[in-house]
């Protein structure tokens, strides 16, 4: 069993920083876009966007759901009237603070690509970073330190929903393949389909892959994502995981606005996918327990409502999620098990 580790606060003056970084990265991801802000209806949901009229044509860029949070971000940007320049220089020296403050920076590489896919919408677009590199922005959304050997980088994979891919009538601009091709020698990764869903660089080893839920019978064929221009692999359990996602920031150079899980469901999701994993994948199944451990410990504390109901829902599920959830709290430290257990 693992040795079980408490987590430290950051500074509040740091947490707050952060959060103004945050807040300043959401409202520019509208004022870059321009154009006037629309409520549209998208098959009986509704939706946001960004209109530009000009004089032989219209365009519209996806914001986000109707939501509350969406709905003060629009009438917040409403009022500004700011320098974006002077704005990303400000982004700047706050990132920097956060850095400095004790929060998880990316290496070069990794910031350069996740800047290249917002620039291209792919977060504008409800793509959701998963894995390690979601988890590297748990400190800053939590105001937590948690421990730099939980989070050694690893791949880049963005998961996104099919059925809002095909609803939000917009597309990536330019496309994925485009976008990783101004930063390196990405080419598509050999596969056993036509259809490629994953881009190595060739130089630096990166790879980026495109996953979506797997919602209907078992399938290893990948499943287009419309607004993303590209394919994704299909995966089980991603659907609980990708749920209703937060926005976090990357510190790299000014920021860099991604979604990521909610915390909580990250810390259940990671029990799954640990007892999921092949013998020979151990180390990483190890790790999959350590990240949820370390999150339950904080959740449990701060946002033990969360928790719980993220818990519970995956629970709910099925036999084959209970199945997989009571395998990983067997190999939780003892601590973390008893913050999941019904009180």
């Amino acid at each position: 069993m693992a040795e079980a580790m408490q987590f430290r606060r950051l500074p509040l003056t740091a947490q707050t920083v952060y959060s103004d970084l945050l807040a300043r990265l959401q409202e520019d991801a509208v004022l870059e876009l321009g154009g006037t802000p629309v409520l549209r209806e998208r098959g009986g949901r509704k939706y946001w966007y960004s209109v530009q009229r000009f004089a032989d044509h219209t365009t519209e860029r996806y914001l986000g759901p109707d939501t509350d949070e969406v709905r003060v971000r629009v009438e917040r940007v409403q009022a500004i009237n700011e320098d974006l320049k002077q704005r990303e220089k400000q982004r700047g020296k706050l990132s920097r603070m956060s850095r400095e403050g004790g929060l998880p920076r990316v290496d070069a590489q990794t910031g350069k690509v996740l800047l290249a896919l917002s620039k291209a919408g792919i977060f504008r677009l409800r793509g959701v970073v998963v894995g390690t590199h979601a988890f590297r922005c748990y400190p800053g959304l939590l105001g937590v330190e948690i421990q730099e050997a939980l989070a050694v980088t690893e791949d880049i994979d963005v998961a996104a929903f099919r059925s809002i891919s095909v609803a939000l009538d917009d597309r990536l601009d330019p496309s994925l393949a485009e976008a990783l091709g101004q930063i390196g020698p990405f080419v598509a990764r050999p596969s056993l389909h036509e259809q490629p869903t994953a881009w190595r660089d060739q130089e630096s080893g990166t790879l980026v892959e495109l996953l979506t839920p797997n919602e209907g019978p078992d399938r290893d064929e990948p499943l287009e994502l419309p607004a993303l221009g590209a394919f994704a692999l299909p995966l089980r359990f991603l659907d609980y995981l990708i749920h209703q996602p937060a926005q976090a920031a990357v510190l790299y150079r000014s920021g860099v606005l991604v979604n990521v899980p909610q915390p909580a469901r990250y810390a259940v999701h990671k029990l799954i996918v640990a007892t999921r994993r092949a013998p020979s994948a151990a180390v990483k199944s190890a790790k999959d327990i350590e990240q949820s451990a370390a999150l339950i410990r904080v959740l449990a504390e701060d946002r033990p409502d969360e928790l719980e109901e993220a818990y519970f829902e995956a629970r709910d599920r099925g036999p084959s999620w209970r199945d997989h959830i009571d395998q990983g709290l067997r190999r939780l430290p003892q601590d973390a098990q008893r913050a999941l257990m019904p009180k």
